[in-house]
């Protein structure tokens, strides 16, 4: 079998099995296939660069054969099937899936971009893409910033952003008139072509049947509108990378010790099985009956006004404190140093009544005194004259 029948074949496989598939992708069987695709197209990179050696850092577009132009897109093909492996192994849990997705996506970024410099190598990338791909920090790890970076900063931060925004629209914009004009063109190209081949044509590409500058028009076409599929898989992947990587670093706590669970859940199920109580050390449902039909209480239960319950409901806290006697208040509230402690000097207290102390009685009657005193010489009303009442 010839490369290009190989490439002809992995391809169709592709589109006709694995990217719009019937069973789900996480499936043992869908993951089989895809891995088998890939191996396939990696073995045929490899030949393609290794053994016919089709392609040369030195050579332009013109060098290049018509028939040797679908081979550009391996890279391409390569990046949609890693990005759509993953974990299926039953033996896995979810965060070791999750690590592996994350594995392959990475995987597939890199693929899209280095298929994208190919094409900026041969001068196919249109000048938009370059312009994006040159902008990189690092060429085969753009972040979602570089994609849609604002060719003029702004001065603030504010207007940074509202000017990401735009640019990021209009962009999307260019980029959907740009494929839509490439799609237009690649249906036109594809007319054409079945016009000029007539029933001689054989669609392949060799320039036997078909006519060779319409076949190399439209490989070209289709490598423009790859490139913009990929430069769009790479934005999805990327937030879907966001997603995932966060995932991994907090998992959820039923994740973070599955093997430790799993073997504690197996005890358990072993020791129930051995267990003739039925007993269990896990919170169980209080679904069944308070009472049996001979009167027996099955459960602990507490008598509650079913109105004060609801009102308390709705007025409460939304959650049960606890609750404590007031002598284990009092204890916890020594034990935590909130009471007070001794009082008052003596000095300030207030004086006891002592029939027995002399010098307290006498104050006592010298008091009262001076009040029968103030009373009798200051008549009941006399202090208010000035208002007369």
């Amino acid at each position: 079998m010839s490369a290009s029948e190989q490439f002809n074949k992995v391809v169709a496989t592709y589109r006709d099995a694995l990217e719009h598939p019937a069973l789900r992708q996480d499936s043992e069987e869908y993951q089989k296939a895809l891995s088998a695709n890939i191996e396939a197209l990696l073995q045929l990179k490899a030949d393609v660069n290794g053994k016919l050696a089709l392609f040369s850092s030195n050579e332009t577009l013109d060098d290049l054969s018509t028939g040797s132009l679908k081979f550009l897109a391996i890279d391409y093909y390569l990046a949609q099937m890693c990005a759509r492996r993953q974990g299926a192994g039953k033996e896995m849990d979810a965060l070791s899936k999750n690590r592996v997705k994350l594995m392959f996506l990475d995987k597939a970024v890199q693929l899209f971009v280095q298929f994208l410099i190919s094409l900026e190598d041969y001068e196919i990338l249109d000048k938009s893409l370059v312009q994006r791909v040159n902008s990189f920090k690092v060429a085969y790890k753009p972040t979602m910033d570089e994609l849609y970076k604002p060719v003029a900063e702004a001065s603030s931060a504010d207007a940074t952003e509202l000017n990401m925004a735009y640019q990021k629209r209009q962009q999307k914009i260019e980029f959907f008139q740009r494929n839509k004009m490439l799609a237009a063109a690649i249906l036109s190209l594809e007319n054409r072509l079945k016009t000029a081949n007539g029933e001689d044509g054989d669609g392949d590409g060799d320039g036997d049947g078909d006519s060779d500058d319409l076949m190399r028009e439209l490989q070209v076409q289709n490598l423009r509108q790859f490139s913009y599929s990929a430069f769009n898989e790479i934005e999805q992947i990327l937030y879907e990378t966001e997603m995932l990587s966060n995932f991994v670093k907090n998992p959820p706590a039923a994740l973070s010790q599955p093997s430790q669970q799993q073997s504690q859940g197996d005890d358990g199920r072993r020791q129930a099985a051995n267990d003739e109580t039925n007993y269990t050390d896990r919170l169980e449902s209080l679904n069944k009956p308070l009472l049996s039909k001979n009167g027996k209480i099955l459960r602990n239960f507490t008598l509650v006004d079913k109105k004060s319950e609801l009102r308390d409901k709705v007025r409460g806290y939304g959650q049960y404190g606890p609750t404590m006697t007031v002598e284990e208040l009092l204890e916890k509230e020594w034990e935590e140093g909130r009471v007070l402690q001794g009082g008052p000097d003596s000095a300030n207290q207030p004086e006891v009544e002592d029939e027995d102390d002399m010098a307290y009685n006498d104050r006592e009657t010298y008091k009262a005194r001076e009040w029968d005193d103030f009373t009798e010489s200051h008549a009941k009303g006399s202090g208010n004259t000035t208002n007369m009442g």
